[in-house]
Parts: structure tokens; sequence; C-alpha cells
């Protein structure tokens, strides 16, 4: 993640100093994302950002009010993109079945097209600090949000609810394992060397299938 970084600068070089404002931000914001998400919210300056994009500091202030500020949206786009890929992953899906497998894929893909995205809610994110906790767990809960309402069973919404959470937990726990493999992959001879996205995601949408179908209502939700 640094070395992108390092590399960025050099090519920012020969960047112009003047671009359109909404282009100048998108910038700002991504390499703002790669110095979250490699050193963390505390770690990174302003400076570093500025830098990384070609410009000044004073620059980042007519965009962002502070780092906080900058921080907080990152965080509500790293939010929106996952939420949306999942949702038109799945929407036009006709059976639970596939729905099951293509929300795991697209959260797999996320992960692996948008690393420091996904580093940045899941990773690397100051969840000690309450602004920033509370904007991750309203992210979780839209996710949760839109896992329920895919789930078709004669259930509960509650049970519906917490069937949701258990699928996204999976998710979440397998990609970051995935993750860590495909960098020990990168570095050495890895004893468990197939990293496929892919291969994952069907692999763990199976799982949660195999649990899903079985699910029946209990007697507890009729109280």
């Amino acid at each position: 993640m640094v070395s992108q970084i390092e590399v960025a600068n050099e090519e920012n070089l020969d960047r112009p100093s003047r671009m359109p404002r909404e282009q100048r931000k998108a910038l700002l914001i991504k390499y703002a994302l790669a110095h979250f998400a490699s050193k963390g919210f505390h770690s990174t300056s302003m400076q570093d950002i500025a830098l990384s994009a070609g410009i000044t500091k004073p620059v980042i202030y007519q965009h962002f009010s502070s780092k906080r500020a900058l921080y907080l949206e990152l965080l509500g786009q790293v939010g929106t993109d996952l939420c949306s890929r999942i949702r038109e992953a799945t929407e036009h899906c006709d059976t639970v079945h596939k729905r099951v497998t293509a929300g795991f894929e697209s959260y797999f893909q996320f992960a692996l097209e948008n690393r420091p995205g996904y580093e940045l809610l899941f990773v690397t994110g100051p969840r000690r600090d309450p602004e920033f906790q509370d904007a991750i767990v309203n992210i979780e809960n839209e996710v949760a949000d839109l896992v329920t309402s895919k789930i078709e069973a004669d259930i509960s919404e509650s049970h519906r609810r917490f069937l949701a959470l258990g699928v996204i937990a999976l998710a979440e726990g397998t990609v970051r394992r995935w993750i860590k493999e495909v960098d020990f992959a990168g570095k050495s001879a890895a004893p468990f060397a197939e990293t496929s996205g892919p291969m994952w995601s069907r692999r763990v949408a199976e799982l949660a299938w195999a649990g899903l179908r079985g699910i029946q209502r209990d007697d507890t939700e009729d109280l």
C-alpha cells in the first residue's frame, strides 16, 4: 500500500496544478483512502494526502473542513459502494440460492477491487472513536437490512435479521482470512495457495446456503 502511494507521488510531479473542482476532490479522496487504509487515521496527516495528490495542504481545506470530515466522507462513500454492489448483484436473481451466491461474490469482489476501502471499514477503522464507530455501525446496519430483506423464509423479522448477521459475519471473517492468504501467497510459497476470490466466494456461499435452506420457524416466534 505504501509503495503505491510513493509511486503516486512520483507520478504527480507532472500533474497540472489546476483541474476542475470535482476532479480534484475525487483525487483527494482516492489518495486519502490509500493513506488511511495503510496507516490509519491518527498516523496520516493532511500533508501526506496533499503530497500524494500533488497539491498544497490548504487546497484540501477548500473541500473538507478537517481530517475528521474527510475521513467520515470516505466511510460514507465506501459503505454506499459496498451496499450498492450487493443490491445490484442480487436484485435480479430469481432464486434464494442464486441470491446468496451472487451476494457473496459481490462482497468478495468488492474486497478484491477496493482493498483500501474494505480495510478502512473492517480492518483499520478506529472503532474506539465514538463518531467513527457510529458511522461504521450505520453502514453495518445498512448491509444487515439489505441482507435481511433477501432472506425468504416463513420466519419472523427478528429471526431473519439474526440470520443476516450470521451471514455477514461469515462473509467478513472469510474475506479477512482470504486477504491474508493472498498477501502470504505473494511473499512466499504459501501452504494454502488457492487464493481465487470466485472460488472462495462460491464455497462460502454454499456453506451459507446449506444452513439457510434448513431454517424453520421455531416455537418462540409466535410469542
